[in-house]
């Protein structure tokens, strides 16, 4: 019987690599697709897409979300995106949130490879690295959601930002100057914290691989060209606001507490078994062992630069550790007999093949799971009566029961889709409130912790009647931190004291929403 060619290592790799963008493509706009919605997040982009059209895609010097006069200073290369899909495709700013931020996080993928192959100089390596970032929550997760119309082409050009800023160093293409510069500057413009982890990373890179004068000058010039190709969005800004609205918006980050997630190693988002997590551990060891260290610094460097964000950085050395704690110790230390270099044994293929239908039964369920972060039909509809029967200048206290502000659909999606004003929606503030933004956001949660643990008293303890114009109570809670909640919380209690409250009236109400207003 004749003997089955065995498969070659440069064909394992490809069919990896195939394998981990198709099946990442399909897992990035899975979430949507379920949904029928944008995930979470993008109300206050939805409406700066509409400004960009609105005033003939030239930058508006103020959004018209939530009324108010929030500066438009935010990096604005998603919105110039959003508007052009919207012109190209005819969606609503709605349905470019929805699709944008997926089309982005999966160009990401290929772009993850070519930065993994500069790195790890290993073709095999690159795309088993590649298939981990594929099927990493943490790497889709805030970039698929609807706020990822900014946040995904950030992830995408910085990774091209890294991957040709390596290449500069090691090859001297002086043309790579202009190329790194130019994603650089994309980068810059598409989302502040993908501008500050592509200039923390190309400085580290530089550290690590480098530390020579000429790679030092080419940095600069690619600096230059950074700012030049950034130019046109920052000059406007500091043109029509001046530059207080910059610092604001970069006092409002970093977030201590999130060190522990890298201490305690749960930042991967895996809903199961931690398989990547456990491999990148591995990976770790068998780095530190060899005294290469630059993987193992460059995930730990964004928990103490941008803590709120570091999960997403973080997964993209992760993935390469991971990929080294299987190819370099797993998979060796579990063969029967060494395979030649070139051939992929039969015990290594069916680790794969369980590895990757494990992680595609993982990361699916992650998806599912994330699809019911959405604003549901009962609040869609509720908002879209507010809009059609309130005054235009109408003030709303808008109770969801949660206190994960950026994960609180309700209170995002309320101005954009009423067009009305809701007081506790932080969204924008963080460009007026600066190093207040975070006391800000804490004063919100006595306002929402009312709808659960009391009655309308203590709304009028927490602030005053003459603030607002109506009420808007979403009665059933269906997630929170962005996680879908076994048992729905619901606030009937509560509802029944607005109701026999002789202060208001009720103008709407379903079995998700109650409106009441004040007379």
């Amino acid at each position: 019987m004749k003997q089955r060619k065995p498969i070659t290592r440069d064909e394992w790799s490809k069919i990896i690599l195939v394998l981990a963008i198709t099946i990442g493509i399909y897992l990035r706009f899975n979430p949507t697709l379920q949904a029928g919605f944008a995930i979470n997040d993008g109300g206050m982009f939805a409406v700066m897409v509409d400004d960009l059209r609105a005033n003939d895609f030239a930058l508006p010097n103020f959004t018209t979300y939530n009324h108010l006069n929030i500066p438009y200073v935010y990096p604005p290369l998603g919105f110039y995106l959003g508007a052009l899909a919207s012109l190209i495709f005819g969606w609503d700013s709605t349905q470019v949130v929805r699709w944008v931020p997926a089309f982005f996080a999966s160009l990401s993928i290929p772009a993850f490879y070519l930065l993994a192959l500069q790195l790890l100089k290993n073709q095999f390596h690159a795309a088993v690295s590649t298939l981990f970032f594929a099927f990493t929550p943490r790497a889709l997760w805030w970039f698929v959601m609807g706020g990822g119309l900014t946040r995904s082409p950030g992830q995408f050009f910085m990774l091209l930002t890294l991957a040709v800023v390596i290449r500069l160093y090691e090859q001297k293409r002086r043309s790579d100057i202009i190329l790194a510069g130019v994603f650089g500057g994309l980068a810059v413009t598409s989302h502040p914290e993908a501008a500050v982890h592509t200039l923390v990373s190309a400085v580290f890179l530089w550290l690590m691989l480098s530390r020579k004068r000429a790679d030092f000058i080419y940095s600069i010039l690619v600096g230059v060209v950074v700012a030049v190709v950034s130019a046109p969005w920052w000059a406007s800004v500091i043109s029509n606001h001046g530059i207080a609205p910059l610092l604001s918006g970069a006092a409002t980050g970093s977030k201590f507490a999130a060190v522990f997630n890298l201490l305690f190693f749960v930042f991967t988002g895996e809903p199961y078994a931690t398989v990547i997590a456990v491999l990148g551990l591995i990976g770790i060891a068998h780095r530190l062992i060899r005294r290469d260290y630059l993987l193992p610094l460059w995930m730990a460097i964004p928990f103490f630069i941008e803590g709120r964000s570091a999960a997403g950085p973080a997964a993209i050395p992760l993935a390469m550790l991971a990929a080294l704690g299987l190819v370099e110790v797993l998979l060796p230390a579990i063969q029967p007999s060494p395979a030649k270099d070139a051939d992929v044994s039969s015990t290594e293929r069916n680790v794969f093949i369980y590895l990757i239908l494990y992680l595609i039964f993982s990361t699916a369920q992650f998806g599912i799971q994330l699809a019911d972060a959405k604003l549901y039909p009962p609040d869609e509809e509720a908002m879209r009566w507010v809009r059609e029967n309130t005054r235009d200048d109408s003030r709303f206290l808008v109770l969801t029961g949660t206190t994960s502000v950026s994960c609180d659909s309700v209170m995002e999606w309320f101005p954009a889709i009423s067009g009305r004003k809701s007081l506790f929606t932080v969204q924008g503030t963080e460009w007026t409130k600066g190093a207040g933004f975070n006391d800000y956001v804490r004063s919100t949660y006595g306002v929402q912790r009312c709808l659960s643990n009391s009655d309308v008293l203590c709304l009028d303890d927490a602030v005053s009647r003459a603030d607002y114009d109506y009420i808007y109570v979403s009665k059933i809670l269906r997630v929170n931190n962005c996680s879908p909640l076994a048992s729905w919380q619901e606030f009937p209690y509560f509802v029944e004291s607005l109701k026999l409250d002789s202060g208001f009236e009720v103008v709407y109400e379903t079995d998700g929403v109650l409106i009441s207003r004040k007379k």
